[in-house]
C-alpha cells in the first residue's frame, strides 16, 4: 500500500464521526484508580532514581482524566443542512500520555509532512543518542536534553556537507525520552 493511499484511506475512516469512550480503557481505569497514590509515594519509591514528581506530570494526568469526558467540557456540532448535532467533548491536547491526541496530532504532523515537505525532496530516518553515562544528568535536570538538539543539527550538517558539499541540510526533529523497554533514554529522531 503506497503512502498516498494509506492516508487516503485513514480520511475516509475518519468521516464517521464516533464519540470515543476514555473511561472504557485500561490507561484511563489505571490512571483514574492510582493517580493519587503516585503522588503519595513518589517520594519514598520513585524520587531517588526519576528525581522529583514535576507539576507538569500532575497537570498532565489531570488533563487526561478529563480528557474526551463529557462532563468536563464539550462543543456541539450541528448541521444546518439535515439538522443533526453531536456533542463533542474537548480533548487535553497533551503529548505523551493520551493515545487519542497523541493519534491526532501525529496523523495531522506526519498528512503536513507527507505532502507539503518530503515526498517532492530527498529524505531519509536518522537517530541521535546520547551515552548512557550523560543521560543521568539528562534525567535530573530535563533543561539539558536541548544540547541534545544542537549536537544532533551539528552531527546532521556535518555529514551533509560531507556527503553533500554545497547543499544546504534541513531536519524535522523529536525528542523520545524513553527505549523499547520504558526506560530513560533520551534520544532525537
Amino acid at each position: 500500500m503506497s503512502c498516498s493511499s494509506t492516508w487516503q484511506y485513514a480520511q475516509r475512516q475518519l468521516q464517521q464521526y464516533s464519540r470515543r469512550e476514555p473511561s472504557d480503557t485500561v490507561l484511563y481505569r489505571t490512571v483514574h484508580a492510582l493517580r493519587d497514590e503516585l503522588e503519595w509515594q513518589w517520594e519514598s519509591r520513585y524520587q531517588q532514581e526519576y528525581g522529583v514528581l514535576r507539576n507538569i506530570v500532575r497537570e498532565a494526568l489531570d488533563a487526561y482524566l478529563n480528557c474526551g469526558v463529557l462532563a468536563h467540557g464539550c462543543a456541539r456540532a450541528h448541521c444546518e443542512s439535515c439538522g443533526h448535532s453531536e456533542l463533542i467533548a474537548f480533548s487535553c491536547k497533551r503529548r505523551g500520555l493520551c493515545p487519542a491526541c497523541d493519534a491526532k496530532r501525529a496523523h495531522i504532523f506526519a498528512e503536513h509532512l507527507t505532502e507539503n515537505v518530503l515526498i517532492p525532496h530527498p529524505h531519509s530516518h536518522q537517530v541521535w543518542s546520547v551515552p548512557k553515562r550523560l543521560r543521568a544528568y539528562m534525567r535530573y535536570d530535563r533543561k539539558l536534553t536541548r544540547y541534545l538538539y544542537r549536537a544532533a543539527w551539528s552531527a546532521w550538517c556535518e555529514c551533509v556537507a560531507d556527503a553533500l558539499p554545497g547543499c544546504r541540510p534541513a531536519a524535522v526533529m523529536a525528542l523520545h525520552t524513553a527505549g523499547d523497554l520504558l526506560h530513560f533514554h533520551p534520544h532525537v529522531h
